[in-house]
């Protein structure tokens, strides 16, 4: 039997010309500077976002943690989103490395109006009261993991970004799924990056490189970025066998991302035929509400069942099912998934 599995985008495998690539990639010591492909890839990068430079890091986790880490001191506020991806499953690194104190906001979907940011930073007037600590960045999330892969616009994130720089705060942006916003929004990345002080793009996710994530923004700020990274242990030697497939994955596998939202579709619209409550969907990812099914119990007993049946699927809570497309999932295991989901809870 094989297993359709929806649990993540982070499940694609690396395609034959990435593995070609980094067989064949030419090689140096990128903690010197020497490895061409790194390079290679980080100059890309820098142009593509619109950004003075650009750093390869091993994830998304350390891509977030090491733009925090050059944009705050200890104590400092780090202003989150209350849903957010760093402040659910980053392990606190913020506060266990970085010495930084998250403030969680809630929001409408990722976005934080104007109106409630200037009320946070008003009510507390925390650049000045020495009973506070001194918020110093901004961190947005795009695609938003935990509410369902909504695609923040370019305006929303230059208006909670501006708010922000009024009270001499950065804004960082996790973009790990940015290129999913992109596709969805139809506009030129830059349009979101150019808001922003610096973004964080996953590799390994929809694009399908085997690891890695990059860091861009300023000079300074990659120059400091390059030394926390070292901190943490991200320096990484003939890192090209890394950065060659990662080139293959932002020149050739952004455009046909449009074919996981177009499936991922597919599978909201099938479920909702079963009158499963699902949560709007914008690009690959697919939350349903196991509330409003009366055959099956709680999320994490239904995604096991769904396990045996041949569905692999996540959990956002108790009550959350997440299904992810991705670049292994096709128009016919879409139709497989909705016929195993009806005898399932159904049949």
């Amino acid at each position: 039997m094989k297993l359709i599995d929806l649990r993540s985008d982070t499940v694609t495998l690396p395609t034959p010309e990435m593995r070609e690539a980094a067989a064949v990639a030419e090689l140096g010591d990128d903690v010197y500077g020497d490895d061409p492909s790194v390079n290679e890839l980080e100059s890309f990068t820098a142009n593509l976002l619109g950004k003075e430079d650009a750093l390869l890091v091993t994830s998304g986790t350390q891509g977030n943690l090491v733009s925090i880490l050059a944009q705050t001191s200890i104590g400092d506020n780090v202003i989150l989103e209350k849903e957010s991806h760093i402040y659910y499953y980053e392990t606190g690194g913020i506060s266990a490395v970085g010495g930084t104190i998250p403030h969680t906001i809630e929001s409408n979907k990722g976005y934080i109006s104007s109106k409630n940011l200037e009320i946070w930073f008003n009510r507390f007037d925390r650049s000045k009261d020495v009973h506070f600590p001194k918020p110093s960045l901004l961190c947005l999330e795009n695609t938003h993991n935990r509410h369902g892969g909504v695609a923040l616009s370019p305006q929303q994130i230059g208006e909670m970004a501006e708010t922000a720089r009024k009270y001499d705060i950065n804004t960082h942006l996790d973009g790990a799924r940015l290129f999913n916003a992109v596709i969805y929004h139809n506009v030129d990345v830059k349009e979101f990056t150019k808001h922003v002080d610096s973004v964080q793009i996953c590799l390994s996710k929809g694009l399908s490189a085997p690891i890695g994530s990059l860091v861009a923004g300023s000079s300074d700020f990659i120059a400091l970025a390059r030394r926390k990274r070292k901190m943490l242990g991200g320096g990484m030697r003939q890192a090209g066998i890394i950065a060659a497939p990662g080139l293959i994955a932002l020149k050739d596998m952004r455009d046909r991302l449009v074919i996981d939202h177009i499936n991922a579709r597919s599978l909201a619209e099938g479920l909702r035929e079963f009158d499963v409550a699902v949560w709007d969907t914008q690009t690959n990812i697919v939350i349903c509400d196991t509330r409003t099914i009366e055959q099956v119990d709680d999320a994490y007993h239904v995604t096991s069942m769904l396990k045996e049946k041949g569905i692999a699927a996540g959990t956002v809570d108790e009550t959350l099912i997440r299904f992810i497309t991705h670049r292994h999932i096709h128009e016919e295991d879409i139709d497989n998934a909705l016929e195993i989901i009806d005898k399932a809870w159904f049949g």
